[in-house]
C-alpha cells in the first residue's frame, strides 16, 4: 500500500542521515588528536596542503606558526606524565580559543602545535602570536589544578608565504627555524623567519 510505501521511503532516508552522521563522527575522531582536541598530523597537512594551493591561486600571503611548550620534559620529570598531558591540553586550549574561523591547528609532535593563518601578513600573524604567547603565559599554567603555580610558556617560529616557500614542508621548516631561534633566544618569545633571517619579534 501507498502508506507503507511512504513509511519505507521514511525509514531509508533516516537510516541513511544515520549513516552520514555515523560517517561524519569517524572522520571526526579519525582527523582529531583526541587529548587536545586539535587536527593530527595527517588531517592538519591535508588542511595545510589545500591553503597553500589556495593561498598561491589567489596570490594571498599564508603565514605558518610553530609552537612549542617551553622546558616540558623539566614539567614531565618533575611532576609526571598526568601533569604534561594537562599542560599540553591547556596550552592547546588556549590555542585554539585564540583564533579566527580561517585558521587552523594542529598537534604536530608532543608538545608542537603548528598553525597557519591564511589571508594574513607576517606582521597581522606575529601580533597574533604574541597574543597566544600571552595568553597561554596568562592562562595555562592555572588551568593545571594538580600543580599550584605551574608556570607554563611557548615559544613561537612564524614564517610567510612571502618568503618564498614553494611547498607547504617548506613554510614548516622556515618556520621551525625560526622556533629554533625563539628558544636559543631565551624562550617565551615570537621570532620570525624574514629572507633567511630569523628576527626577534618587540613584545
Amino acid at each position: 500500500s501507498n502508506v507503507a510505501l511512504v513509511r519505507t521511503v521514511a525509514e531509508l532516508e533516516a537510516a541513511h542521515a544515520e549513516i552520514v552522521r555515523q560517517n561524519d563522527e569517524l572522520e571526526r575522531l579519525a582527523s582529531r588528536d583526541p587529548p587536545t582536541r586539535c587536527f593530527n598530523r595527517r588531517a592538519f597537512y591535508e588542511k595545510f596542503e589545500k591553503a597553500f594551493v589556495e593561498s598561491h591561486e589567489l596570490d594571498t600571503e599564508l603565514c605558518c606558526l610553530m609552537v612549542d611548550i617551553d622546558n616540558f620534559k623539566r614539567v614531565n620529570d618533575q611532576f609526571g606524565h598526568a601533569v604534561g598531558d594537562q599542560a599540553i591540553q591547556a596550552v592547546a586550549s588556549c590555542l585554539s580559543t585564540g583564533l579566527r574561523l580561517t585558521d587552523t591547528i594542529g598537534r604536530y609532535g608532543g608538545e608542537e602545535f603548528c598553525l597557519i593563518f591564511p589571508r594574513t601578513t607576517l606582521a597581522e600573524a606575529s601580533n597574533l602570536a604574541d597574543r597566544l604567547r600571552i595568553q597561554v603565559e596568562t592562562e595555562a599554567g592555572v588551568r593545571v589544578r594538580t600543580v599550584s603555580h605551574l608556570v607554563t610558556t611557548v615559544s613561537c617560529g612564524i614564517s610567510s608565504t612571502g618568503f618564498g616557500a614553494r611547498t607547504p614542508l617548506e613554510l614548516i621548516d622556515q618556520a621551525d627555524k625560526a622556533l629554533y631561534a625563539a628558544k636559543e633566544g631565551g624562550r617565551n618569545c615570537v621570532m620570525a623567519h624574514q629572507l633567511g633571517v630569523e628576527v626577534r619579534l618587540p613584545h
